[in-house]
Formats: C-alpha cells, sequence, structure tokens
C-alpha cells in the first residue's frame, strides 16, 4: 500500500499546487482589477474634482462680474442722480434771479432778436413793471409766465423760460456738466 500512499500523496500535492498555483493566478487576477479600478476611480475622481474647480471658478468670476457691473451701475446712478440735482439748482438759481439781471436778460435777448414789433412780450409778474420802463419794440401783455419769458406773434412763439431752456440744452450740457463734477 505504500506505492499507493505515495501514489495518492503525489497526486494530492499536485492537486495541491495546481490548487495554489490558481488560488494565486486567482488573487492576481482580483489585485489586478481591484488595482484597475482603483486607478479607474481616482481618474474619475480627479476629472470630478477639476470639473468642480472649474465650474466653481467659473461661478467666482460670474459673481465677481455681477459685483462689479452692479456697482459700476449704482456709481452712474448715483452720479446722474447728482447730475439732475446740477439741473434743478441750475432751474431753481434761475427762478431766484435778482431784478437787475433779469431784466438785463430779457433786454439783451429781445435786442439780439430781429422784430416786427407785433410781438407780446409775457414776463413774470414780479419784473412786469420793470420790464415795462425799458420801453422795449415789443408790447408787455398783461398775462405772466412762471419764470423767463415768451415773445409770441401770429405764428412764432420764443421760448425762454428757464426751465424749459435747461432742459432743452441739458444733452449738449450733460457731458461738460459730468467732467467739471466727477473728475477721473
Amino acid at each position: 500500500m505504500s506505492n499507493l500512499e505515495n501514489l495518492t500523496e503525489k497526486i494530492l500535492e499536485e492537486a495541491k499546487m495546481q490548487s495554489d498555483a490558481m488560488l494565486r493566478e486567482a488573487k492576481a487576477f482580483e489585485d489586478d482589477v481591484v488595482m484597475k479600478k482603483v486607478k479607474e476611480a481616482k481618474e474619475k475622481k480627479e476629472k470630478m474634482l477639476e470639473k468642480g474647480r472649474f465650474e466653481a471658478n467659473l461661478l467666482k468670476e460670474r459673481i465677481i462680474s455681477n459685483a462689479e457691473v452692479n456697482r459700476r451701475n449704482e456709481l452712474l446712478n448715483g452720479k446722474q442722480q447728482i447730475i439732475d440735482r446740477v439741473f434743478e439748482e441750475a432751474k431753481e438759481k434761475l427762478q431766484g434771479l435778482s431784478e437787475d439781471q433779469y431784466v438785463a436778460f430779457v433786454k439783451e435777448t429781445i435786442e439780439g432778436l430781429s422784430l416786427k414789433g407785433t410781438e407780446i412780450l409775457k414776463v413774470t409778474s414780479t419784473y412786469k413793471e420793470s420790464i415795462k420802463a425799458l420801453g422795449l419794440p415789443v408790447k408787455v401783455s398783461e398775462e405772466t409766465v412762471s419764470s423767463g419769458f415768451l415773445l409770441q406773434d401770429d405764428k412764432i412763439s420764443f421760448n425762454y423760460n428757464f426751465s424749459d431752456m435747461v432742459d432743452f440744452y441739458r444733452d449738449e450740457l450733460v457731458k461738460d456738466v459730468a467732467s467739471k463734477l466727477f473728475k477721473e
């Protein structure tokens, strides 16, 4: 029986060696698959992190850009309010001209116009008598205006209302006003 035992032992040894070899191959295959999957997961993680960094940077840039636009808009809005206030103050100052200044303005303006002599002049009630005393070549109406003066003929009307004049010249003046106010 010793031969039989030897043969059995030899068969068992070979089976054990084949079994060990198969286990090593399986273990190597398992290690290889796990390594590949770990590597794939790391690559995927890096791609996701890179995409996240890119999107975060993009979002950051958008937020900064929006903040800059909002800041610029607020600054422009503030400047526009200041410019509006300057024009309102100009209207108020023109409304508050002294009698001498008002009379001089009306006289110089009328003398600079080519008149037929049929025109009617409407002035503020405050300085109407002073204007009448000038002896201008126009008839001074009993009707009054709130500011400046109005010179009317049958078909033509010259509007020198201070508020209307400031509004009329505003587009031309706004650039100069802004450059004087906001020297940058």
